[in-house]
């Protein structure tokens, strides 16, 4: 009589059923995770961050001939609305400030790149322009955020621009999200993470919700941080300092660029601080006169005040798209 033996043994786990099982829970827990903290308000969310900032200035060298390159720190990156802009020129912009930070590693890359003609909008904020203590403001920011962005691989650029894809898309995947932020608040409040004050967009648009910042929005509060890291140049400094953008716009003339420098508007304490460390004849108007670009400084213009935030410094972010056609407008009144 013929035997069968059978080859499985029932003691041995069914592998199939496992990894079944195993990506069952994986997906329950996370989209468990997901529709909690997107109920909660916490993302998706992008951040702003050299991730970010790099792919932006990877899509710039596709339009580099065409765009508007807006360079400066959070007073331009809060003031200006990318998509305003663009109806505005009907032309890719492109925005390349960094919060805290100097233009000026960035206005040189911009120089020896060839690839870039168009034109480039920079934002003096005095404190980042005028200024013999800026080290103090600024660490090298800029800076870092192009040698990260000189060091990428066409493979990294992919793996960029996806991790940019689920960031806009995944609330899970946003910083105030993450499990070490939210269990630990959970744990200790019973609540979840408080709303991030700042809303990051696609195009490195920036809205600020001063009521959820912490520490004193205020201008004293803003004018207090600038006065421990504000110290005027001297001449001597200065002659030099002026020398170098001339150079630098020399650079980017060369090459068909426009440039036009901005001065954007302050007010209260913020603005009595930059007038008295600062003032407009002695820095401003030295770098107007020998520097071949295009100034537009807010105070020759009314139409662009009035869109401050309490701090002084910043455009509302209620009123950013407002302040933006009003300032594109500005521009066009201003080109060669």
């Amino acid at each position: 009589m013929t035997s069968f033996t059978s080859n499985s043994d029932p003691s041995e786990p069914r592998w199939g059923y496992v990894w079944a099982a195993t990506i069952l829970l994986v997906g329950i827990v996370v989209g468990s995770w997901e529709l909690l903290v997107r109920d909660a308000g916490l993302g998706p969310a992008y951040v702003d961050n050299k991730t970010l900032w790099a792919d932006t200035r990877h899509q710039l060298n596709k339009h580099g001939q065409e765009a508007i390159v807006l360079l400066g720190a959070s007073r331009m990156q809060r003031a200006v609305d990318v998509n305003t802009m663009i109806d505005r020129f009907d032309r890719p912009v492109f925005q390349l400030s960094v919060e805290g930070s100097s233009y000026l590693p960035v206005l040189e890359n911009l120089a020896v790149d060839p690839r870039i003609s168009g034109t480039v909008v920079v934002s003096i904020a005095p404190a980042f322009t005028f200024n013999r203590l800026l080290t103090q403001l600024d660490n090298g920011g800029q800076a870092k955020y192009i040698a990260h962005y000189d060091t990428q691989s066409y493979a990294r650029q992919l793996e960029q621009r996806l991790t940019l894809f689920l960031q806009g898309r995944l609330a899970f995947r946003a910083p105030r999200a993450k499990p070490a932020i939210v269990i630990p608040e959970l744990l200790n409040t019973g609540t979840l993470p408080g709303l991030d004050p700042n809303t990051v967009f696609r195009d490195r648009t920036v809205h600020v919700n001063h009521d959820l910042m912490p520490g004193d929005q205020s201008d004293e509060g803003l004018a207090a941080h600038y006065v421990r890291n504000a110290e005027p140049y001297t001449r001597s400094e200065f002659e030099p300092f002026v020398h170098y953008i001339a150079t630098i716009v020399g650079m980017l003339q060369q090459k068909g660029v426009d440039v036009y420098f901005t001065r954007l508007p302050s007010a209260g304490a913020v603005l009595a601080l930059e007038s008295d460390y600062f003032p407009r004849e002695q820095f401003w108007d030295v770098l107007e006169k020998n520097v071949d670009a295009t100034f537009v400084h807010y105070a020759d213009y009314p139409e662009l005040e009035g869109f401050l935030s309490a701090d002084g410094s910043h455009i509302d972010s209620a009123r950013s798209v407002e302040f933006t056609a009003v300032f594109s407008d500005v521009l066009s009144l201003n080109q060669r």
